[in-house]
């Protein structure tokens, strides 16, 4: 089986200064990739390039074999089948967000555009709320507003930029399953960029770690914490445990 989307040694500078260093990888449909490091590591940057915001200095990038690599040179850039959430949610402010979320199916029909935005306005949870504007309700609210807008026309290629930053526990764990649910009914392939170890390990099947640009390690969760490639993966894996084992005790207690 060919996998969604090849990443064939993508490099990236600006100004000189090399901000991602010859990643390449391969994501298959229905599968999620979480990307984890410092901050400055690339995570944000690697994702602009798989959307074709940014265009890359060297390298290939392979979307269902369609060469999609040059799509940042367009007069609009982006490829159709890629759809980013940024960390600011980009949401329209002055319509609601049922009208936000409908604007992507603009060229659907009404019947549908009806169907499919109820249809992403319950697995959000956002159906108590979804005629207030996006000033009129909280930071989560945006952000799960922001992911049913991008899921809207079905993408092949999902990204989402720290999706779970501003959500309380019960909807993290609420949209975590849901998008899960449908990556894997719909067979979307979805990168997940986080600074919570947590959040990788609980949703991934997979888990990249950067550094400096650089792809340390590229396996399972299981492997991630049985054998972490070198001295720094092992730290990043003892702190995020060690983060996490103090909010249970503070649970228990």
């Amino acid at each position: 089986m060919q996998p969604l989307l090849r990443v064939c040694s993508l490099s990236k500078s600006y100004q000189n200064q090399p901000v991602l260093h010859d990643i390449s990888f391969s994501l298959n449909a229905g599968e999620v990739l979480a990307l984890v490091g410092e901050s400055g590591a690339g995570k944000s940057t690697l994702l602009h390039l798989l959307a074709g915001l940014t265009e890359a200095d060297s390298g290939e990038i392979f979307l269902d074999e369609t060469d999609v690599t040059a799509f940042a040179r367009r007069l609009v850039p982006g490829y159709p089948a890629v759809k980013l959430v940024a960390q600011d949610y980009r949401l329209f402010p002055n319509v609601s967000l049922r009208a936000n979320i409908c604007y992507a199916l603009r060229e659907y029909s009404r019947e549908y555009q009806a169907f499919r935005v109820d249809q992403l306005l319950e697995l959000t949870d956002l159906l108590l709320v979804a005629d207030r504007l996006p000033r009129q309700v909280s930071g989560g609210e945006q952000q799960r507003a922001a992911i049913a807008r991008a899921l809207a026309e079905r993408p092949r290629l999902l990204l989402l930029d720290e999706p779970f930053s501003h959500l309380d526990a019960l909807h993290k764990q609420t949209l975590r399953q849901n998008i899960l649910a449908l990556v894997h009914t719909e067979g979307i392939g979805c990168i997940i960029v986080t600074h919570d170890l947590l959040d990788a390990l609980t949703t991934a099947e997979t888990i990249g770690v950067l550094r400096k640009g650089r792809l340390l390690q590229l396996t399972t969760p299981s492997q991630l914490l049985l054998s972490p490639a070198d001295a720094y993966v092992k730290a990043l894996v003892e702190s995020g445990l060690a983060v996490v084992s103090a909010v249970r005790a503070l649970q228990r207690g």
